[in-house]
């Protein structure tokens, strides 16, 4: 371990209980700490990269010759046109001090400069703070609405900087309206990073893909990446996955508690990619593997809802490790549905050709037949469960498992007697 890897790893915030996964993993330990850092910091290239992924249709670039405007924000985000506005009131926020303005002239509302907002006349090449917008507007010439939007400098450099728009509109129901639905209840939000370029913005973009092309190859090759770079790169390479590497280590050792905070921040991570359909063939097997791991974790604490709710993502894919720990979660719980998901199973394999049968699918099977078993055991299905453990004593191989399980029933049935 580096002289640098080794005084970082002495002041992390990881419980004590986790110093030997920072001795033993230090190096990977330490990056993911430095592109954190990095990325706190507002490295110009991390946010560019945001910026050039957004949808086209609301990626605002301004400069001293083109502002953004309010008005093409509003019509492109909700659809809202000039003539449906009604007021305009700003905040302006700098450190301790606030200050307000209203307008109600249309044009005014229309033209209203963002970026020129953010900008304090006052100290020249210094932003306020913050600035809050209030829009008050008319919805198909009925109901009055509001929206808010809450601009923040987010950082860049001496040539470009960033500012944040937080959007939201607000719900607006009618006197006498019932939902019964929560997302009918959602306010509509949305988030975006919008540019203001110093210089000629074309030379800028030019920059930044030749930086973004130098940078992935220095990664691609293993070269020493600057902080710049490192923050680009770290919105390249999900943070998920680092995660889900220090969960896997985790669980390898059994210390499910410790596996399970960073295996669900993984899970969450991904989670999100695949709401936005952007998850790859690899992230998505990850994120499946993440499920299952997680899944195994709760069983073991015999947090069966909780264990239940991620093993359902991976039972539909039919992997037969993921299977033996769902089918475990359902009985191990006393789930009403166990008994049917096992017969469903059985149904399913009894149909498949011989050529189909492996000898891992043939010890499957068996184990769905015991866990059969013992559902009926719990149920009280002595009769059943006794006859079933009779027949596998012929085929199966876990002959001592089965001979427990019918002395248990024979116990069970003399308890019956003695209290009847």
């Amino acid at each position: 371990m580096s002289k640098l890897t080794n005084h970082l790893s002495n002041f992390l915030p990881f419980p004590r209980e986790d110093k030997r996964y920072i001795k033993e993993r230090s190096d990977e330990l330490v990056t993911s700490f430095l592109i954190k850092e990095a990325l706190k910091s507002g490295a110009y290239l991390s946010e560019e990269l945001e910026h050039q992924n957004l949808n086209k249709r609301i990626q605002f670039r301004a400069s001293r010759d083109h502002a953004v405007i309010l008005g093409t924000m509003l019509n492109r985000i909700f659809d809202i046109r000039k003539e449906d506005l009604l007021r305009l009131y700003v905040v302006y926020t700098q450190r301790d001090e606030q200050t307000g303005e209203a307008i109600v002239q249309l044009d005014a509302i229309w033209n209203f400069d963002l970026c020129k907002a953010m900008a304090d006349e006052n100290r020249s090449g210094m932003f306020y703070n913050q600035v809050t917008l209030c829009v008050s507007y008319t919805r198909n010439g009925e109901t009055d609405d509001t929206v808010l939007i809450h601009l923040k400098e987010n950082g860049g450099d001496e040539q470009t900087r960033f500012i944040r728009a937080s959007i939201m509109r607000t719900i607006s129901t009618e006197e006498g309206d019932v939902s019964f639905s929560t997302t009918e209840n959602q306010p509509e939000t949305c988030s975006l990073l919008f540019v203001y370029d110093l210089t000629d913005p074309q030379k800028r973009i030019a920059e930044f893909k030749k930086k973004l092309d130098k940078a992935t190859d220095k990664y691609a090759k293993g070269k020493e990446l600057d902080a710049d770079e490192t923050a680009l790169i770290a919105k390249i390479v999900p943070e998920a996955g680092w995660y889900y590497s220090w969960g896997h280590e985790a669980f390898n050792e059994k210390h499910y508690w410790d596996a399970l905070l960073y295996l669900e921040n993984a899970f969450y991570l991904l989670k999100e990619k695949w709401y936005d359909q952007t998850l790859s063939d690899e992230e998505e097997d990850v994120f499946g593997h993440c499920c299952y791991l997680i899944g195994f974790c709760y069983v073991g604490m015999k947090l069966y809802q909780k264990a239940y709710y991620y093993l359902s993502f991976v039972w539909p894919l039919d992997e037969i490790t993921y299977n033996y720990e769902y089918i475990n979660c359902l009985v191990q719980g006393k789930d009403p549905r166990a008994i049917q998901e096992i017969d469903d199973e059985l149904e399913r394999l009894s149909n498949l050709k011989e050529a189909e049968i492996t000898e891992r699918i043939s010890s499957y099977y068996c184990f769905l037949l015991r866990r059969r078993a013992y559902v009926l055991t719990d149920m009280n299905r002595l009769d059943e469960a006794e006859e079933l453990l009779k027949k596998l004593l012929e085929t199966d191989e876990r002959t001592e498992y089965i001979q427990h399980e019918l002395d248990y029933i024979k116990q069970l049935r003399e308890e019956q007697q003695e209290n009847s």
